[in-house]
């Protein structure tokens, strides 16, 4: 097992989603924002009311998130180990956010109290799933949270996950890795995806495994698993 809890924050369209679909098989997805219908894995959709489908190596499990209480649906399963997931992918924690304030105060204001309550809901969730590679009888593999991207401050601005509060400074604290996602077009005229995953240039990143360098280029997750562990060793 090469465990790995990430990151991924950037703009919209930079390549989130697909980088998140590379997460090691059988992947469970919570698709918060409807983004798994253009990922190239093979989906199967899930009701976590019911029991866990079967699946294949290296299918996707997808269950669609359209309210927070969903999460905890899911995540009820996770726990028990009674599941096949090497992965757990939640894509967008910006979105799944919005849904918790929805849960909070409804279409009404939000009270500054209510911003309290915010923080301690994302963070336990966040918390949550983190500590599913420890749990000791299927520890997940690869824990991978996608987000979007915003400029923070006002005298020095810097790229931060795109969530409301102190949790977007204190997700970093969370995780292994937080890589910043951007695309660059080369010489060749084609699209080139970086992740850069060291804090400069005014972009929150980390690399707590301190062997991913700056940037990865064309960056996936078992690429991100080779670099940190070296390649993975096939079972006999």
């Amino acid at each position: 097992m090469r465990p790995l809890t990430m990151v991924v924050h950037g703009e919209s369209g930079v390549g989130k989603s697909y980088l998140a679909d590379t997460a090691p098989g059988p992947r469970l997805i919570l698709d918060v924002e409807g983004g798994t219908s253009f990922t190239p894995s093979h989906k199967v959709l899930w009701d976590p009311r019911g029991p866990v489908p079967a699946v294949r190596p290296d299918d996707s499990v997808v269950v669609l998130i359209t309210k927070f209480e969903d999460i905890d649906r899911a995540f009820q399963w996770l726990p028990t180990g009674q599941h096949p997931f090497r992965s757990v992918i939640i894509d967008s924690l910006s979105e799944l956010q919005k849904r918790a304030i929805d849960m909070i105060a409804g279409t009404a204001q939000m009270q500054q109290q209510d911003y309290g309550a915010l923080l301690r809901k994302i963070e336990a969730n966040v918390r949550s799933f983190r500590d599913l590679k420890m749990n000791p009888v299927r520890p997940v593999e690869v824990i991978c949270i996608v987000s979007g991207s915003k400029e923070k401050g006002v005298r020095d601005p810097v790229i931060r996950p795109l969530l409301q509060g102190q949790i977007a400074e204190q997700l970093a604290y969370f995780v292994d890795v937080q890589g910043y996602m951007t695309n660059t077009i080369g010489a060749d005229g084609q699209v080139e995806r970086k992740l850069q995953v060291v804090p400069v240039n005014n972009v929150a990143a980390k690399d707590r495994t301190g062997r991913l360098g700056t940037y990865v280029s064309s960056p996936t997750i078992p690429l991100l698993l080779d670099m940190i562990y070296g390649p993975e060793i096939a079972a006999e």
